[in-house]
């Protein structure tokens, strides 16, 4: 019975070695897993950044060629963004109808202007309109 007892308790601590093992392997299969991610975002931050001098250029570009053809104000840089997903936009706003991917959206504060570089035309303007601030519980 004495090596009966002493053979459970082996085999008993072999398993518990095993599970420690798989536990310990899976783990480590996870951190890899984390640190390839946190790799592949380093890298793609680094490549956001490296873009953003292109990125000024062609807003720059844009907003010039923008201006040749309707009256922009001086005195605001507006935001540009290349249209990237048109269906998408099409399917939230008529206003995207006549873009197509490529196309640049140009924001100023009081309106939004959908250009084509291919064309050289704009495609549409529309009023930007911001809601009123929400005034706060301690606001009277």
């Amino acid at each position: 019975m004495n090596t009966t007892l002493s053979s459970r308790k082996k085999i008993l601590a072999f398993v518990i070695v095993l599970a420690l093992l798989a536990v310990i392997l899976v783990l480590d299969m996870r951190r890899r897993r984390v640190e390839d991610q946190l790799t592949k975002l380093s890298v793609s931050t680094d490549q956001v950044d490296a873009n953003s001098e292109e990125n000024k250029e062609t807003a720059r570009r844009v907003t010039q060629r923008v201006g040749r053809l309707m009256v922009l104000p001086a005195d605001i840089e507006p935001t540009v963004a290349t249209i990237v997903n048109i269906d998408a936009l099409r399917s939230r706003n008529a206003f995207y109808n006549s873009a197509e991917n490529g196309d640049y959206l140009l924001v100023t504060p009081t309106r939004a202007i959908l250009y084509s570089d291919k064309r050289n035309i704009i495609l549409d303007v529309a009023p930007v309109q911001v809601g009123p601030a929400r005034p706060t519980a301690g606001a009277q």
